[in-house]
């Protein structure tokens, strides 16, 4: 999902910020790094969003 935001223009700093985290952090899960459950959601969430899709329609 990350490298998909990337690819929409949006940098770790950004991403960051949209889920209440640091651009370290969000560096370290772009590279594979375990991320708490609730990062992930967040990130899960700026996805869905981003790609125009709905939570409930996967």
């Amino acid at each position: 999902m990350l490298e998909s935001l990337f690819q929409r223009g949006l940098s770790q700093a950004e991403i960051a910020e949209l889920c209440n985290s640091t651009q370290p952090t969000i560096s370290r899960a772009a590279n594979g790094a375990m991320v708490r459950y609730e990062l992930g959601k967040a990130i899960e969430e700026i996805f869905l969003k981003e790609t125009g899709q709905s939570q409930t329609g996967r």
